[in-house]
């Protein structure tokens, strides 16, 4: 017997895991053929998907916080983070361009969160620390609820192949 093993990217699976999440219910009864394809995808890229599906799947925050311009300012930030399960992807401290107090620092911080559970939970958490907190992106993810269920079929799809 002879096996083959095949490799697909994710956006080479959009169609057929359209298809399963019942997304397409005009196709129901019909005999469908989707392509299979994107085993090669450049690393750039990739990461680019993935994030996007981080954010998608509402697994990604991204904020500004105002903190003390002192030493532990920063630490305070990250060990909230820490403490909280959320893992730091980027952090940048800007202080040119904070014109209110000179005794303040702006902090730019991207995290990953669990699933959106968490992602409100430290939402909450920075918000009862720090006066002045921004969330940057995607404000209401409920509105996309396709996109969200098909960024969580996809995800699923990729863990069984991985198994």
């Amino acid at each position: 017997a002879v096996v083959s093993t095949q490799s697909t990217g994710g956006s080479g699976v959009v169609g057929l895991a359209a298809i399963l999440e019942g997304l397409l219910p005009e196709l129901t009864g019909k005999k469908v053929v989707t392509i299979l394809c994107g085993g090669n995808i450049d690393t750039t890229i990739l990461g680019r998907c993935l994030e996007r599906g981080l954010a998608a799947d509402n697994r990604l925050l991204s904020f500004t916080v105002v903190v003390k311009d002192a030493p532990g300012g920063m630490a305070q930030l990250t060990a909230l983070l820490a403490q909280s399960g959320a893992s730091i992807k980027d952090i940048l401290h800007e202080r040119a361009w904070l014109l209110e107090d000179v005794f303040a620092v702006r902090v730019r911080c991207m995290v990953e969160t669990r699933d959106s559970a968490h992602t409100e939970e430290l939402k909450t958490a920075i918000m009862s620390n720090y006066k002045h907190v921004e969330f940057i992106g995607m404000s209401d993810h409920s509105t996309d609820t396709k996109r969200v269920q098909l960024a969580s079929k996809l995800r699923n799809m990729e863990l069984g192949a991985q198994e």
